[in-house]
């Protein structure tokens, strides 16, 4: 069983200065995870070991573990210890076409991100229906591990007709934006598109990249993206890991249809 977290610093908290008890308690986790001193899925102390550590009432320790679990850095379960939180990735099924990358940056996280493999094959069942292409045409297979803050967050391949970025398989899609660079070399901008999500339990190989167990929860995520005339750019099949990814729907609801339907 995995042994909670010994904070082993004398001086955690400042009994003689007018700051919170429990503020300074968050504030020093919070450091220690931003520091990669305490990491995703490390286990906290009981509550009754902290009162005792930091010499504090049992209602500081629960202002201060509410606080942690407000900013997304620890998870609590019910009946058990709570855990260092993952990294979530929150993204959009509609009126958001930005990449994973952009997204990350605008949330203040750091994606990094592996290439698995970046070849041209055939077009071949639902990649030619997605990108309307014949079957047998060539396409640009794009395969990525994408990370946030370190942590394996999302398994993508992408697929792209090869004869709208011919040179593509010659970049170093490590460490720049794809989107970017589309609209900067080959001057190509997703204006438009559908996406759909499903459940599923991870595949052993695909578990293993994520250093989690064959059959964990998964959300499916396939999205097309079409330039400003329609035509199809981008097909990518991604695998989010199920507890650390949290997608937003806007929905619009069309006032003039719903008055005409109850006439």
């Amino acid at each position: 069983m995995q042994q909670a977290i010994h904070f082993a610093d004398p001086d955690i908290v400042n009994h003689s200065i007018p700051v919170p008890l429990y503020f300074q308690f968050s504030r020093y986790v919070e450091q220690k995870i931003k520091a990669k001193e305490l990491l995703p899925g490390q286990l906290m102390p009981s509550e009754q070991e902290l009162c005792e550590k930091l010499q504090v009432s049992r209602t500081v320790v629960r202002q201060a573990m509410a606080d942690l679990e407000h900013k997304g850095l620890i998870t609590k379960q019910s009946g058990k210890l709570s855990t260092i939180a993952y990294p979530i990735y929150k993204g959009s099924l509609m009126q958001d076409l930005r990449g994973f990358y952009e997204d990350a940056v605008l949330k203040g996280q750091k994606p990094t991100t592996r290439v698995l493999g970046l070849t041209v094959v055939p077009a071949e069942g639902q990649v030619a229906k997605a990108l309307k292409l014949n079957e047998g045409d060539p396409v640009i297979m794009l395969n990525r591990l994408r990370f946030l803050d370190g942590e394996p967050a999302v398994l993508v391949v992408t697929y792209l007709p090869e004869t709208k970025c011919p040179d593509l398989v010659g970049e170093d899609l490590a460490n720049q934006s794809l989107y970017e660079l589309l609209a900067r070399k080959y001057g190509l901008v997703i204006s438009q598109g559908y996406r759909t999500v499903e459940a599923i339990a991870l595949d052993r190989a695909d578990a293993k990249l994520f250093g989690l167990q064959p059959g964990s929860p998964s959300l499916l995520l396939k999205s097309v993206g079409l330039l400003e005339d329609g035509t199809p750019l981008e097909y990518y099949v991604a695998k989010h890991i199920g507890d650390r990814s949290q997608f937003h729907i806007y929905l619009v609801r069309d006032v003039r249809s719903s008055l005409l339907a109850g006439r």
